[in-house]
């Protein structure tokens, strides 16, 4: 094939509209949930072919069968609910994304695929969303290098594979400087103003708690270096709490969260939080947004979301109940009431006047609840959805 004719079909490929159809659903539906909502699940299960009854806006018996029977098909708890996960695997469905990419096929699927492929040295050309012969190339010695069937095709196996790969390339560093103590300095605010935790700086000069700083004293400060994962589209990076997430988050830090379904935003900023990222919204309205993203009242549920900070977009789960303090008294005296009947203690609510009674969470891949210390798989399920794993 001469290069005119190659150069005329790839521009044709080019001109394609990729196809990006998503279910206006904002919230999980069950049997009985009655609306607008429901209408449109409805409607996008007639689209698939999983239903044939009346667009009623009522979640009945056919309504949760068709839910149901798209689960199985899709290798998903077959439990008849709307749940998030499940709606992300209905909007993949709607877009036309298929089990399998191979050549010939066109689709947002491909354009991360070829990012990814990229990334690890695979493919020297940018994203088309054209599976041709370069990405079947690709795929098939990346197949070869990592002991996989030599297909040429890319399947939820070979997706896997890759993301493996990618975290074992794209792993932190670490550098040091050094500090010297000045008056008023203690070990958990130094930690603070250098964004690492008050466990590292201990650490790494055989410090304890208990430890008493002098001025003039001068210290080994680790800077934790995380490099950026290749990202595709409203996707993010899967940062590991513990050995990366928290230092791209530390205590003090902004940024703007966006839900991965409805694309609402709200700005928030880190103030505490060890297992994972207890946070409060910058404003008023950023707390007024919050809610209107988690259905209009506050919540436990958890929603995957956005979170950008410092140019980095990072895929994490979001509970919607504000707890642990009250907007209306100083930070960390003794109070009783506190929201999310957390009854009497320290008031947890640092950011004043945002109308926002305490903070909530963030969790990050591998992060923990507070109750028993443990990952919480419903905020692992969000992140995977943020992150497209």
């Amino acid at each position: 094939m001469n290069k005119k004719l190659i150069v005329t079909l790839t521009t044709a490929f080019l001109l394609l509209p990729l196809t990006n159809i998503h279910a206006q659903i904002t919230q999980p539906l069950y049997y009985y949930s009655v609306g607008n909502q429901v209408s449109e699940l409805q409607t996008d299960l007639k689209t698939l072919n999983y239903y044939n009854g009346n667009i009623d806006g009522n979640y009945a018996y056919s309504t949760y069968l068709a839910v149901k029977n798209f689960q199985t098909n899709n290798n998903l708890t077959a439990d008849g609910g709307l749940n998030l996960t499940t709606l992300s695997k209905l909007n993949k469905a709607l877009s036309g994304e298929p089990p399998v990419l191979s050549y010939g096929i066109r689709h947002d699927r491909v354009s991360e695929l070829q990012t990814y492929l990229n990334a690890l040295g695979y493919l020297s050309v940018s994203p088309t969303g054209y599976y041709g012969s370069l990405t079947q190339t690709a795929v098939s010695n990346f197949q070869k290098d990592n002991q996989l069937p030599i297909t040429g095709t890319a399947n939820s196996t070979l997706f896997s594979k890759i993301a493996q790969i990618i975290d074992s390339k794209y792993i932190p560093t670490k550098s040091y400087s050094t500090y010297t103590v000045k008056s008023g300095d203690n070990s958990w605010n130094i930690s603070i103003k250098f964004g690492i935790t008050q466990n590292d700086l201990l650490k790494e000069n055989n410090l304890t708690t208990s430890s008493i700083l002098t001025v003039g004293q001068v210290l080994k400060i680790p800077k934790i270096n995380v490099p950026v994962k290749p990202i595709y589209g409203k996707f993010g990076e899967d940062l590991e709490w513990f050995t990366e997430a928290q230092y791209v988050f530390p205590i003090g830090a902004s940024g703007t969260l966006t839900d991965f379904f409805n694309g609402i935003k709200f700005n928030v900023k880190r103030t505490i939080g060890a297992g994972h990222a207890d946070s409060e919204t910058l404003t008023a309205q950023d707390t007024a947004s919050m809610k209107q993203a988690f259905g209009g009242s506050w919540t436990w549920n958890v929603r995957p979301m956005i979170l950008e900070t410092n140019g980095r977009k990072i895929a994490v789960s979001v509970a919607g109940m504000p707890h642990a303090g009250l907007d209306a008294y100083p930070s960390d005296v003794s109070i009783a009431n506190r929201s999310g009947n957390y009854g009497t203690g320290p008031n947890l609510d640092y950011v004043k006047g945002n109308d926002m009674n305490g903070h909530f969470d963030i969790h990050f891949l591998g992060s923990l609840r507070h109750k028993d210390w443990q990952i919480d798989p419903n905020h692992q399920a969000m992140i995977n959805i943020s992150a497209n794993r």
